[in-house]
């Protein structure tokens, strides 16, 4: 986002957040005329005076208007949270998205994009999807980035996996092995309820382990 969009969109934010009456008010803090914000506002005025762009950064503060850092982390219950920042950090392909509550069909021969990590989280035959539904939230927000390896022995009870449910697509759950040789699909959104899979069809479904989660911004 460049910066002229981040001015008018953290304007506009403040001024839903401030109700009626916030642009007299924020005017007289800002120390110009109503008029001049209006205009601003309303995209009258095409080029505001950098004077008084900078009444209104002052105000507002230089950290309103700043971009925040991405950050990632495992699905550990106590991993940290970790921003992404540095130079010359691994690229992992994004192979499009996978459902977080009905099945998605993700795969794509070419990555969509290519998404920096830090060194300590590329692992071999990494790939990321886009979270697609609200299913595993809080965990996994919608919207978020997951890296996914391929599966590696035993299933982890109450891990986190992409599950191939054909026809449909595949999508991320949590596993968990049930009562009647099944495999239960299992959303950490409660409003969410459970699905099986015959257990026999375990190898064939489960088609990686997810292993961190890339939130944006």
């Amino acid at each position: 986002m460049s910066f002229e969009e981040k001015f008018y969109a953290v304007l506009r934010e403040q001024a839903e957040a401030g109700g009626r009456g916030w642009q007299q008010d924020f005017a007289v803090k800002c120390g110009i005329e109503q008029n001049a914000l209006s205009r601003i506002m309303s995209g009258v005025t095409k080029s505001p005076t950098l004077k008084n762009v900078a009444a209104i950064v002052d105000q507002l503060g230089w950290e309103a208007f700043q971009e925040s850092v991405p950050t990632i982390r495992r699905l550990g219950p106590n991993a940290p949270v970790e921003a992404v920042e540095g130079q010359n950090l691994p690229r992992v392909p994004v192979l499009g998205s996978a459902g977080a509550g009905e099945p998605h069909e993700f795969w794509s021969a070419e990555p969509v994009s290519m998404l920096e990590v830090l060194p300590q989280y590329d692992k071999p035959n990494l790939v990321a999807l886009t979270v697609e539904g609200e299913s595993m939230e809080p965990t996994i927000k919608k919207g978020s980035i997951v890296g996914v390896v391929p599966p590696d022995g035993d299933l982890m009870e109450g891990g986190v996996y992409l599950v191939d449910v054909p026809p449909f697509g595949r999508v991320i759950k949590r596993l968990k092995i049930g009562d009647e040789d099944t495999l239960e699909l299992i959303s950490d959104n409660p409003a969410y309820p459970p699905k099986s899979l015959p257990i026999e069809q375990r190898e064939r479904a489960v088609v990686g382990r997810v292993v961190w989660v890339w939130q944006g911004v």
